[in-house]
Order: structure tokens, then C-alpha cells, then sequence
């Protein structure tokens, strides 16, 4: 391949990981992943949908 696919293959990547790494963040601090707190947000919404289903 062409050196210049493979700089911007790099580039892309590179700004892709820095979207992902500003997504992130909140207020300039890196959001904790908490698995617990994520289980509990998914099943309160799974409770909300229910509710309003009925």
C-alpha cells in the first residue's frame, strides 16, 4: 500500500481516539465506568418502560 493511506489511516485513528477521549470526560474530569451504577440506570429504565407500556 501507499505510504499516504497509511498516514491517514494513523491521522484518522488518532482522531477518532481524541472524539473518543473528549466524550469521555465531563467538565474536564474522566467519568469513572461504575458497572454497578450502569446496571442499576439499565434496569430503571427497563422499569420506566414498563410503566409507561401499561
Amino acid at each position: 500500500m501507499n505510504n499516504l493511506v497509511f498516514i491517514r489511516e494513523k491521522i484518522k485513528r488518532a482522531e477518532r481516539l481524541n472524539k473518543a477521549q473528549l466524550l469521555a470526560t465531563k467538565n474536564g474530569e474522566i467519568t469513572p465506568y461504575n458497572p454497578s451504577v450502569f446496571e442499576l440506570r439499565q434496569k430503571q429504565a427497563l422499569l420506566d418502560m414498563e410503566a409507561l407500556n401499561s
